[in-house]
């Protein structure tokens, strides 16, 4: 009898060890995302299929003037979750929005480059039909002149690697820095995220799941400190300041409250230095846009 309670306690350790390690996976940021995103993208550039090029998107490319999007939203969600809840629902809706292209350039040794470059962004997915939300400024920085070497093509990666190319500007707002793609899902039923339709108040928590610097599906925590408007754009909007980190590459993320709805959208961060000493930094302000804007550029145009 004896002999056997052993044996079974050695096997439910054994099991909790294995979910344990496997629960723990530590991602190499290199090689399941970095290298999927640009092999994916070679490959819609080489398949010939006809691609949104920022040389065909830059035409139609506007700081405003867009009629309303015409898709369906979920409902808000109502029960709470827990953080680690939360992250396994968000990351699997959101998403890598990238410029990517060749260059051509000949370099020194006179060979032409043929490296895929790309400038990962964040997005997320807000219907399962393949509509995606991100920056107004990650949309101009892919048709800007600056932009000289990823130009082909502008694509979404999902958390699992799927590249998938986008294939429409639905609509997008300057002042409030957002852009809504459509993107070909192939057939794919894609998770997504419902929007909030009441704002957040100030000390409500919040997160974000982003990828900044290249450290893709970070997770960070916090709450909302502030509420304000400011001029951007040449009008007023609405503007909500968060304590959870995001750098660069976080662009275009989805703010989340603890009921996994989208509370906002990352837009910038400000770097808030001392008066005497500008070497000082003394805090860094972490600016989102309001899920009000969203809806309303979803609903009415702008």
């Amino acid at each position: 009898m004896k002999s056997i309670l052993n044996k079974t306690v050695l096997v439910v350790l054994f099991c909790i060890l294995a979910f344990s390690v496997q629960a723990q996976r530590y991602k190499n940021n290199i090689s399941d995302y970095k290298v999927p995103l640009m092999s994916g993208s070679s490959k819609l550039i080489e398949s010939g299929a006809k691609l949104l090029t920022a040389d065909s998107l830059q035409p139609y490319f506007k700081a405003k003037g867009y009629s309303p999007v015409n898709i369906e939203l979920g409902t808000m969600e109502i029960t709470p979750l827990s953080p680690g809840e939360i992250y396994r629902k968000v990351s699997e809706a959101t998403v890598i929005v990238s410029s990517a292209g060749k260059c051509n350039e000949i370099n020194d040794q006179g060979k032409v480059c043929d490296r895929i470059h790309i400038y990962p962004a964040s997005g997320y997915i807000i219907s399962s039909e393949g509509i995606v939300v991100t920056n107004y400024h990650v949309a101009n920085g892919y048709v800007t002149k600056y932009n000289k070497d990823s130009r082909d093509a502008w694509v979404v990666m999902l958390k699992d690697g799927t590249v998938l190319p986008v294939v429409e500007l639905l609509s997008a707002d300057k002042a409030n820095d957002l852009a809504i793609l459509k993107i070909d899902t192939q057939g794919l039923e894609l998770p997504y995220l419902n929007i909030a339709t009441k704002d957040a108040e100030i000390g409500d928590p919040v997160f974000i799941v982003s990828h900044p610097k290249g450290y893709f599906y970070s997770f960070s925590s916090g709450m909302v400190t502030d509420k304000f408007s400011e001029i951007k754009a040449g009008q007023y909007r609405n503007t909500m300041a968060i304590s959870a980190d995001f750098a660069a590459g976080s662009s275009g993320a989805a703010i989340i409250d603890q009921f996994g709805n989208v509370i906002g959208t990352v837009t910038y961060t400000k770097t808030l230095q001392h008066s005497d000493d500008v070497s000082k930094t003394q805090m860094v302000l972490k600016a989102t846009i309001p899920s009000a804007a969203l809806l309303k550029l979803i609903q009415e145009g702008n």
